[in-house]
């Protein structure tokens, strides 16, 4: 039979559509017939598959008990093939195996339940109650910390396990089958499969755990919002508060004298030489027990008092707790510097726990392990000590607001403050109204010169802020050297201070429209007295808006005067020099006269320091010698090739060959030359001691004549030839 290729795509089509049609009834006859129930068989170490573990964990049909004996009897088939050392490895293995299953037995099938009981529903709460509620609240919240520790914890250790899983399973592939090293390795590999699901596993717990104590932490915390707003005074727990505040008074005398007395001990034992260090470790740890007993007793007392107060005002009046007001500061001054103790005392406790052993004596031992002994001790009073400070504060707290309530009742006394103050407001409104005299047809009064004076003040603490300002913003590094910074701040610092004088002067009423007299006044003023100062205000503007000058800079005038620039101010510039002396110069003298700026642009300078050595001495150690007395300055730049360290002849003196040593010099030798140079030529000397070449004496040639002269003929002979000595001449 022949299709056309039309008909044999059509007949294609028909037979895709009869099989798309019989996939959903094959997918439910599939569906209808009952699943085949999971079966567990134990791997084979010889090809142990990766997904073991998934087969172990989906067999539910057979217990947990039954299925690890059928794991642990192959793995022991397996292990009983071995001999020698690989038996006793492959047995401590089986016994990791099963130490592991049942731990994670143990996590997977004991429940997780926390030993809370019931929250107790009242419809008041005593005081008492409601800090019970505090310090529950209070220890939920230490105790989420150590599971949420844990977990992260578990997952550092997951991340190791992982890493040495794939390890393994890399050793066990690569070894070969049928071998003892692939059979201990896949047992390795079972073992820290089940190491990692029990770190799964007490995650999980710990989980549970943690939703428990947030759930129980949610209904105290709703007991204690509605226990602050039904608290009530219990006359009986009045009673036990004064008993107890008697006690707490009788304790805290006692442990003041055993402060003093492990004092006096601890001063004996330091005047003596030979007492053991572990003696006075252990006083000193003695001494920090018995201060930190002292501050648990002193904030117990504090305590015990606040709740005395806030028993007390439930049921006395507004005056009763504004008596109380004293004790209360107190209260919060003695936890500001319990707090600060508590430090110091928790470090020397924690330092003394960790102290090793000494090894030289019975008694050194002995000391030692009374002093760790009181550190813990110690730590546990200053554990009281932090609780009692939380109830110290939401104490405080309760009475605050108890006394915002009972002030209510003395709004009537405010008011009548509030009028009289408006009494005195209007009295002295009608004094700063009173004219003091006249400017043209403008009154000046009281008012208006304090407006004038407060306006002047306002814009002086403006321009202070903003310098303030600026300089927080110049110890910044960025910006410690800008010059914008400083002009900008000096910039502003005027105009603010002419705005607010024109706003001073015409809030007192002065016309500014008749300037021109105004002007005319003070040109004169210019011509006669202020021309100096006017040069200089105009001389510091050029300075700070062409960037010549600048804080900071080391500057050299032609006076000779050196230094930093300390500040550039409106009449004058301060210099500081290397002698920390400050000179004030006038700011005209920096445009005027010629300024040297050593650091204006270029941070680094090229020093000459000039030198001689006698004639004869070798060049090329006298180079030598000048290179490694250079390399031994700190303020001379070195291994940089743009700008070496030269040593030049340059010239013959009378009485030496006359050298100059070239060094380029850092930022910090600029601004002090006189050391550099001092460092240098310091150096040079030794240097040149040390390769023999002589630094000469200033030389001249000495010609004496002999005989005397006893006419002028003779003079004039002696002129025209020198004589000869005589023979038998002698000096005289």
């Amino acid at each position: 039979m022949c299709f056309s290729s039309r008909s044999r795509l059509a007949l294609t089509g028909l037979i895709l559509l009869l099989l798309a049609g019989a996939l959903p009834a094959q997918e439910a006859l599939d569906l209808a017939q009952p699943a085949a129930p999971p079966t567990w068989q134990p791997p084979d170490l010889a090809a142990l598959p990766t997904d073991w573990w998934q087969q172990f964990d989906n067999a539910a049909d057979v217990p947990l008990e039954q299925r690890f004996e059928q794991l642990n009897g192959a793995l022991r088939d397996a292990v009983s093939q071995l001999d020698g050392e690989q038996l006793l490895t492959g047995q401590t293995l089986l016994q990791a195996i099963r130490t592991q299953f049942e731990l994670l037995r143990l996590a997977l099938t004991e429940p997780v339940t926390e030993p809370f009981g019931t929250v107790p529903v009242r419809d008041e709460y005593t005081l008492e109650q409601f800090l019970d509620l505090r310090q529950e609240a209070s220890e939920l919240e230490n105790r989420l910390s150590v599971p949420r520790l844990r977990i992260d914890e578990l997952k550092h250790q997951s991340e190791l396990v992982r890493a040495r899983r794939d390890s393994l399973l890399l050793q066990y592939q690569g070894a070969d089958i049928n071998t003892p090293e692939r059979l201990l390795t896949g047992l390795r590999l079972i073992e820290a499969r089940l190491v990692s699901e029990l770190i799964i596993a007490d995650a999980e717990r710990l989980e549970q755990r943690i939703e428990q104590i947030e759930s129980r932490q949610g209904q105290i915390n709703q007991r204690l919002e509605y226990a602050r707003d039904h608290l009530v005074a219990d006359p009986a727990y009045t009673t036990e508060l004064n008993a107890d505040f008697e006690d707490a008074l009788t304790q805290y005398q006692e442990l003041t004298d055993t402060v003093a007395s492990v004092q006096r001990q601890l001063l004996e034992n330091l005047s003596k030489p030979q007492t053991r260090p572990s003696l006075l470790v252990l006083r000193k740890q003695q001494l920090t027990r018995a201060s930190a007993a002292q501050a648990l007793a002193r904030l117990t007392i504090l305590k015990l008092e606040a709740e005395r107060i806030w028993q007390r005002q439930r049921v006395a009046s507004a005056e009763a707790g504004r008596l109380d007001e004293a004790k209360l500061r107190e209260a919060q001054v003695f936890i500001s510097e319990t707090l600060g103790q508590i430090e110091t005392w928790t470090a020397a406790s924690r330092t003394t726990l960790l102290s090793p052993a000494p090894a030289d004596s019975l008694n050194a031992v002995k000391n030692m392990e009374l002093a760790q002994a009181a550190a813990q001790e110690t730590l546990r009073y200053l554990e009281d000590a932090e609780r009692t400070i939380d109830d110290l504060e939401v104490l405080t707290d309760l009475i605050t607001v108890q006394q915002i309530g009972m002030q209510h009742g003395l709004r009537s006394i405010w008011t009548r403050l509030r009028l009289f103050a408006e009494d005195i407001g209007h009295t002295l409104a009608g004094y700063l109204a009173i004219t003091l005299f006249h400017i043209s047809d403008v009154p000046v009064t009281f008012g208006s010169i304090l407006t004038m004076l407060l306006i002047l003040v306002l814009g002086w603490g403006i321009s202070w802020f903003i310098r303030h300002l600026v300089e927080r913003l110049k110890s910044r590094r960025q910006f410690a050297s800008s010059p914008v910074v400083y002009t900008l701040s000096r910039l502003l610092h005027y105009i603010i201070i002419f705005i607010a004088v024109l706003a001073a002067f015409g809030s007192i009423g002065l016309d500014f429209s008749n300037f021109a007299l105004i002007a005319g006044a003070l040109s004169v003023g210019i011509g006669f007295g202020l021309q100096s100062v006017v040069n200089n205000f105009v001389s510091g503007l050029i300075l700070l808006f062409e960037g010549s000058l600048r804080v900071g800079d080391y500057i050299e005038l032609d006076t000779g005067l050196r230094g930093i620039v300390k500040e550039i101010n409106t009449r004058a510039t301060v210099v500081r020099t290397n002698d920390s002396i400050d000179v004030v110069v006038p700011n005209s003298q920096f445009v005027t006269t010629q300024l040297t700026n050593w650091t204006l642009r270029e941070p680094l300078a090229r020093f000459r320091i000039e030198f001689g050595v006698a004639y004869g001495s070798d060049k090329e150690a006298v180079r030598m010698a000048a290179l490694k007395a250079a390399s031994r300055v700190d303020y001379i730049v070195h291994n940089m090739p743009s700008r070496p360290v030269e040593v030049w002849l340059t010239n013959y003196g009378e009485s030496a060959l006359v050298f100059q040593l070239l060094a380029w010099v850092s930022k910090a030798g600029v601004r002090r030359p006189e050391r550099v140079r001092s460092s240098v030529l310091w150096e040079l000397e030794t240097q040149l001691r040390e390769h023999g070449i002589e630094i000469p004496f200033p030389q001249r040639d000495l010609h004496l004549r002999s005989g005397f002269l006893e006419n002028p003929n003779d003079a004039r002979a002696g002129d025209a030839a020198p004589a000869a000595r005589p023979a038998d001449a002698k000096p005289v």
